[in-house]
């Protein structure tokens, strides 16, 4: 069959998955009947689109990076469809986690060696529970997805040590190799380096002081860095990256290094974003991320888990933070 012809049937398979796919009853409490609830924007066309286009357009991109609210089981839910739909194409990407780390990355491979289906397993052999992050249970539909369809799954951030060790030590205390292989003594354009430190600031809702905003920034600039190496190193059907939206904007996060490390191959990049009451117009969503234009390729909008003002949930975290 020739190329042409196989791209055309590519392309018949993935709009009968998307024409298949029943949206699934959402699990986040508030919102749910926004109305743009369900809906998927493209940034570069300023319009909306079916899952059927998504997931034609995601298809031929070397990575793709689902980002995500991380207790949201919504966005985890919908990556699991995702990474489903790709494979349905005869892909086998990498899948990496954020939020796995080089400690854990044995461990991962010898559970999987041993099980290779058990994906609920994963959390316990990876010592998930010390980690902090939400529950196991919300990300497990995304290893089934990735197991189901035999794909790798790796983890993807370099370890909590190493990232506190260079934001203690900056860009002078990285080793010689770490530079070399994460490129990291060539920065941020200087416009997006002072995008990224107002960023930090503002998640920390003002407790981090100056030094810590800086040494918080490399760390970031390092961590998004390492993510896209491995992701550059998974071979010729590339990698499915799962991460926090911010690791996933492709101005100045992880798609930036994927450019630098392995150009001309491609980068596509999704985020799974809560919606605001009484924001109603995609574009507006701009404003969260400092910006006039929301810095992902695609956008799918879903209910949000909490209301809450995150200043005030996590104020004690935040004081306790700046004290120490």
């Amino acid at each position: 069959m020739s190329d042409k012809r196989s791209f055309a049937s590519l392309l018949a398979t993935l709009i009968m998955l998307g024409a298949c796919a029943a949206p699934s009853p959402w699990q986040a409490e508030h919102y749910r009947d926004h109305p743009l609830v369900g809906r998927i924007w493209i940034s570069a066309e300023a319009r909306f689109i079916e899952r059927a286009e998504l997931i034609a357009a995601l298809a031929p991109a070397a990575f793709i990076l689902l980002g995500e609210t991380h207790d949201n089981p919504d966005h985890h839910l919908l990556q699991a469809e995702i990474v489903t739909a790709l494979a349905a194409t005869g892909r086998r990407p990498v899948l990496a986690f954020e939020m796995l780390d080089m400690t854990q990355s044995e461990a991962l491979g010898e559970h999987l060696a041993q099980s290779p289906n058990d994906a609920a397993g994963i959390g316990e052999a990876a010592g998930w529970g010390k980690s902090g992050w939400p529950d196991w249970a919300i990300y497990r539909p995304v290893a089934v997805a990735g197991l189901r369809a035999g794909l790798e799954l790796r983890a993807a951030s370099m370890s909590r040590a190493e990232s506190h060790g260079l934001a203690q030590t900056g860009l002078a205390g990285a080793a010689p190799e770490h530079i070399q292989r994460l490129q990291l003594d060539r920065p941020l354009p200087a416009g997006d380096e002072e995008k990224l430190r107002r960023e930090i600031d503002a998640a920390h809702c003002g407790y981090a002081v100056e030094e810590m905003i800086d040494a918080m920034a490399f760390a970031q600039f390092a961590r998004d860095a390492h993510m896209a190496r491995e992701m550059s190193s998974a071979g010729a059907d590339g990698a499915i990256l799962i991460a926090g939206n911010g690791h996933a904007r492709n101005d100045r996060a992880v798609p930036f290094h994927l450019e630098r490390m392995a150009p001309g191959r491609t980068v596509a990049s999704l985020a799974f974003l809560e919606v605001l009451e009484g924001e109603e117009e995609a574009p507006a969503y701009a404003a969260s991320f400092n910006g006039e234009v929301l810095p992902f390729d695609y956008v799918w909008f879903t209910p949000r888990v909490d209301i809450r003002d995150a200043c005030e949930r996590f104020e004690e975290q935040l004081k306790k933070m700046r004290k120490e």
